[in-house]
This record gives structure tokens, C-alpha cells and sequence, in this order.
């Protein structure tokens, strides 16, 4: 169990490899009393490893496993994936960025979570964390692991790149940061900019390229204030991600150059190195 885009599937796979019969929503679809039901089937027909990757948010939406299990005499164990929720936006953006090759718009991220196939916006994401109900011993577990989170690097083939906020090139020491990065690696010029166009970073990614011997690209989240309804307004991870998987980027070898607060939760979303200006 755990936030969306904490980890869940990845850690039911490896139950799937040693044999477990996987019982998830998004594939079968219903509710999670329904899924709960499945497993009671499952478990009356002589299934007896049976893993189930779901948030699982409440005591209330476990409690329908526990009782399954317990009907049929077994034990049920919670794993939980413990994953803070800047590291689940990162897993979430990385699974648009596989699955589209591109950041959905909000009306696109809308479409697609009205159709139920595991598409989410932000705010959805983020109520899910205001939901959650961590799991204890006392809802009937035999045992709950809590499962810490850790990014491992992608590939070692990946290099190392470049981000530089719009807002760090109006501060006189940005080409002193530059300095601590590579001149030569990639590098994008990104920027929030309510209703604006990438076309209006071109005199800073200009200036910007002047300075360096690599390659600069630029990035605008266009869309409007208030509660995030995509996923390329900083600090929020898409467009760097997306950056980074269009240049064989690794996030976590990178720099974010900066300059307010945001940039620098940017950065520790990433794991990159931060320079504030």
C-alpha cells in the first residue's frame, strides 16, 4: 500500500515473479470491496500467495483484505511504501513521460483519469496524501513493514545536465554558477509563466547559450495559478524530466540553478545539486 506513484507495482512484481496471483484495480477495474471479493474467491479456490498493490489510503479500505484473509484462514501482511510525495510526483511524471513520450495538458490528464487507467493530476495525488491513514498492528496485520523510499540512478550511460530557472539569470551571480556545472552538457532554461510561450525565453536562452559550449534548450508551463492541474509548473518535476529523458539525462547527477524557494525543492525532488544565486 501506499501513496500513488510510491512504488507499489514494482515491489508486487517481485511477489509476481515467486508465483503470487496479483489482484490490482487499475487492471481489473470496480472497487476495492470488489477486489476484496476476488481475493475471497481466489482464496476459496486454493490460492494461498496472493499479493494486492493498492493505496489502500484507509483503515476502512484494508479492513475488506483482513477479513478476506482471515475467512479463509490466512495471514496478511502490509507492506507499506513509505514514499514522501515529492519522490511520488517524480514516479508519476516518469510513468506519463513512458506511457505518452510527452507531459499530458490538464484537459488531456483530466480525459484520461475520467477513463480510470491510473492517470493522475496533482491534486488528486495530493488528496491522496491528505487521506492516508498509516497502517498499525491493531487493524489485524500480522506484520506491517514499512518500506522506506530510495531512488536508485538510472543508468550509469547517463550524463550529467544543466537546469537553469529563468529567474537565476536576472541575478548578477549566475555566471558564477555556471561555473560549477559543465559547460558543455545540456542544459535548459525553464520558467513558469501563466498563460505565456516558450517563445519568450528566447533572449535568456540566448544569453544563456553565449556563456556555454553545450546545447540549451528551453521550457514554459503556461498554465494558469492555483491548485496545480498539470505537471510542469515547478516545483513540480515535468519539465526537467521530460528534458532529461529527451537528452539521456540523469536528474539525479545534474544542477539546478536557482533562485527561490521553489527551485530549490525542485532540486531535492531530483536529488540534484543545487546553487541558489
Amino acid at each position: 500500500m501506499g501513496i500513488p506513484g510510491a512504488g507499489k507495482s514494482r515491489v508486487a512484481d517481485e511477489y509476481i515473479a515467486r508465483g503470487y496471483v496479483r489482484l490490482n484495480r487499475d487492471e481489473r477495474g470496480g472497487s476495492l470491496r470488489e477486489l476484496a471479493d476476488a481475493l475471497d474467491r481466489e482464496l476459496r479456490s486454493g490460492a494461498r500467495r496472493v499479493v494486492l498493490d493498492n493505496t489502500y489510503l484507509t483503515r476502512a479500505a484494508r479492513s475488506h483484505v483482513i477479513e478476506a484473509a482471515g475467512r479463509n484462514g490466512l495471514a496478511a501482511r502490509c507492506i507499506w511504501l513509505d514514499t514522501p510525495l515529492a519522490q511520488a510526483q517524480a514516479n508519476l511524471v516518469d510513468r506519463l513521460l513512458e506511457r505518452f513520450g510527452s507531459l499530458p495538458s490538464p484537459e488531456e490528464l483530466r480525459r484520461l483519469a475520467r477513463r480510470g487507467d491510473g492517470v493522475l493530476s496533482p491534486t488528486s495525488q495530493m488528496r491522496a496524501v491528505r487521506e492516508l491513514e498509516p497502517p498499525t498492528s491493531d487493524e489485524g496485520w500480522t506484520r506491517v513493514e514499512r518500506v522506506p523510499f530510495t531512488r536508485m540512478p538510472q543508468s550509469t550511460a547517463l550524463g550529467a545536465g544543466v537546469l537553469v530557472a529563468a529567474a537565476a539569470l536576472e541575478q548578477p551571480r549566475w555566471t558564477e554558477a555556471l561555473e560549477q556545472g559543465d559547460r558543455g552538457a545540456p542544459h535548459l532554461i525553464f520558467d513558469w509563466r501563466p498563460g505565456g510561450s516558450v517563445e519568450e525565453l528566447a533572449p535568456a536562452a540566448a544569453r544563456l547559450a553565449a556563456a556555454l559550449s553545450g546545447p540549451v534548450e528551453s521550457a514554459v508551463c503556461p498554465h494558469a495559478a492555483g491548485p496545480p492541474s498539470c505537471w510542469c509548473r515547478p516545483p513540480l518535476p515535468g519539465l526537467p524530466l521530460a528534458f532529461a529523458r529527451a537528452n539521456r539525462v540523469e536528474p539525479s547527477r545534474s544542477v539546478v540553478i536557482g533562485a527561490r524557494p521553489a527551485h530549490r525543492t525542485l532540486a531535492a525532488t531530483l536529488g540534484a545539486r543545487y546553487l541558489d544565486v
